[in-house]
């Protein structure tokens, strides 16, 4: 039944009026660009920071396609639900699974290339007050501006530009741009930040999954995707454990979700055949 309304939806938002390529290209230029400009002007202060990053993209998506995003972010949301959890479950391992043969290769040919995840993570090196801070801005900030920029815009672009070119294709570019904008990993992990961009990936896939089967619902993957980041936070304001828990319980619950998901299709699959 949610596999239909998904279908059903899709063929409702490819009806939405497409955004133009010349629109669409100035408003990824601008998306990475906000990215990078970190690097290339040293950093900024927090404000200034998620002005420049989140801020100045989102009024600039906003004016260019920002009706057509916003008008399907709450469809479904139900089924989006069981969408974002499910995938991000079933990616979410996927993706561990993939960094562990990434590893095996990686310190098969250079067993050094271990040491270099021993390096601290930028965004998390922050103190235990900040990081409860964060956990917040995760919540409330990250995750709806990343998904409403990275899923909304990018995604849904692809998809009304290349309404001829398969859904999961889309679902990968767009992903692959969602981790190159976390340019970061590149800088501090060098060759092990194959690992991490592996996890940025299959990430944005499940949220793309989500996305598109719930017809553009943005309010799932917005909260999943602000509880993820928010766990790594958690994580320096109370223990490594405890955020590594938390993450893990989301990979497990999204499981189960999926197979129950998997489980309810072929029921319904051998209801319609009798």
């Amino acid at each position: 039944m949610e596999l239909i309304v998904g279908e059903r939806n899709t063929k409702e938002r490819n009806s939405s009026k497409p955004i133009g390529k010349a629109r669409y290209l100035f408003g990824l230029l601008i998306i990475l660009g906000a990215a990078y400009s970190q690097y290339v002007f040293g950093g900024f202060g927090p404000a200034v920071g998620f002005l420049v990053v989140y801020g100045i993209p989102i009024v600039v998506v906003s004016i260019l396609w920002g009706r057509a995003i916003i008008q399907r972010a709450a469809k479904n949301t139900w089924v989006a639900s069981k969408f974002g959890l499910g995938f991000y479950g079933v990616f979410t391992a996927l993706g561990l699974l993939a960094s562990y043969v990434i590893l095996f290769v990686l310190t098969s040919f250079d067993p050094a290339a271990l040491n270099l995840l021993n390096r601290p993570n930028p965004v998390l090196n922050v103190s235990h007050e900040y990081a409860w801070i964060m956990v917040g801005v995760s919540l409330l900030i990250v995750g709806p501006a990343e998904e409403y920029l990275f899923r909304g815009f990018v995604f849904g672009g692809l998809l009304s530009l290349f309404k001829n070119r398969h859904w999961l294709v889309l679902s990968l570019v767009s992903s692959v741009f969602f981790a190159a904008a976390h340019l970061y990993y590149g800088l501090v992990y060098g060759v092990a930040s194959a690992i991490a961009f592996t996890d940025l990936v299959t990430f944005g896939m499940a949220m793309c999954v989500t996305y598109y089967l719930s017809g553009g619902n943005l309010l799932v993957p917005a909260v999943v995707h602000g509880a993820y980041d928010a766990t790594g936070f958690l994580g320096v304001a109370t223990s490594s454990q405890i955020g590594t828990l938390l993450r893990v319980l989301m990979m497990l619950i999204g499981i189960v979700v999926a197979l129950s998901l998997f489980i309810n299709r072929i029921r319904n699959r051998r209801s319609a055949a009798r």
